[in-house]
């Protein structure tokens, strides 16, 4: 999975929600990790799972800014990820390094080295029982293990379900389908005359309007999910930037159009499967014992809105001689 998510990083996002949320992460999903921020001691060692392009690690250091508290963040990707020129740059107490092309099943730390195990939204699309082991072999005793993931429920697994059936619809290939044919009918455009000529033409206004009947199908299944797959936005852009495009061009674009709908569709099949119900939940939960954690806390995060965001969970690894 990490050829799509190397590209997805690459575009500068700084959380997995791309232009849904400019910035870092707020609301809940910022303050629910400051009282564990606030806990970290001097020289502490923090690993984080799935960092992206270091969105918690980023938190961390902002949550200690104001103290003389010095230690590190290591983030840790499978994809290829790095933190913006600006944030590398900045001389803090704090050191942040990120670590591309490397798993959580199987961490480059030395055993009982890590203060605190952190992911936000990237644990779960790992193999969680192996992670787990990992996580535990990494942490210090009483090194603190704590997880926001996806719940099964969320408002964020709701949206993005839908984008995932939306694009998955025949009438979206077949749009797609309808842009390629357009370009060949429409030829050479490069003058009002051709405009004239396209409108004239029986072929170009049969697709055309074909095109405006698989638009309007899609907006009629879900017009939320249309936009947010930002097929909408590809097919304008095809209209009005790409009219005078050459041919060549045009099916170029229409190349990428359909490889960002097949990666799109590829992150949300992900997004789905990794997600938490309440039995996966449990199952999860059976694992602490034998792996030296002790939970602390388990808890579904909302908004303002008393939307459910995701799960939060909490734990500590024991230390040796002591009953769990």
């Amino acid at each position: 999975m990490n050829n799509h998510w190397s590209e997805y990083w690459q575009q500068g996002h700084t959380t997995s929600f791309g232009d849904a949320l400019v910035g870092n992460y707020e609301g809940i999903l910022k303050s629910i990790w400051q009282p564990t921020f606030m806990a970290l001691q001097e020289g502490f060692t923090a690993v984080d799972i799935g960092t992206g392009n270091g969105s918690l690690p980023l938190l961390i250091r902002e949550s200690l800014s104001r103290t003389n508290i010095k230690g590190q963040v290591i983030g840790v990707d499978l994809a290829e990820v790095k933190l913006a020129e600006k944030d590398e740059c900045e001389q803090q107490n704090i050191k942040i390094s990120l670590l591309s092309n490397e798993a959580s099943e199987s961490l480059p730390f030395a055993t009982e080295s890590v203060d605190l195990y952190t992911s936000q939204f990237g644990f779960e699309y790992s193999d969680v029982e192996q992670s787990i082991k990992e996580a535990s072999r990494v942490l210090k005793e009483n090194g603190k293990f704590s997880l926001v993931f996806h719940h099964a429920n969320s408002m964020i697994l709701n949206r993005n379900r839908n984008i995932l059936q939306l694009i998955e619809q025949p009438q979206a290939a077949e749009l797609v389908s309808c842009l390629n044919g357009i370009a060949i009918a429409m030829g050479k455009v490069s003058s009002p005359g051709d405009i004239a000529r396209i409108k004239q033409d029986v072929i170009c206004e049969r697709i055309r309007q074909k095109i405006n009947e698989l638009i309007k199908s899609l907006v009629l299944l879900d017009e939320k999910a249309t936009h947010d797959s930002q097929l909408m936005s590809f097919v304008a852009q095809f209209f009005k930037e790409g009219l005078f495009w050459p041919v060549e061009k045009k099916q170029q674009f229409i190349e990428f159009i359909k490889l960002q709908m097949e990666t799109l569709k590829l992150r949300l099949t992900e997004l789905v499967k990794a997600s938490f119900d309440e039995e996966k939940l449990a199952q999860f939960i059976i694992l602490f014992k034998k792996n030296s954690l002790s939970l602390n806390e388990l808890k579904v995060l909302k908004n303002e809105q008393n939307e459910v965001l995701a799960w939060y969970l909490n734990a500590q690894k024991i230390p040796k001689g002591v009953e769990l």
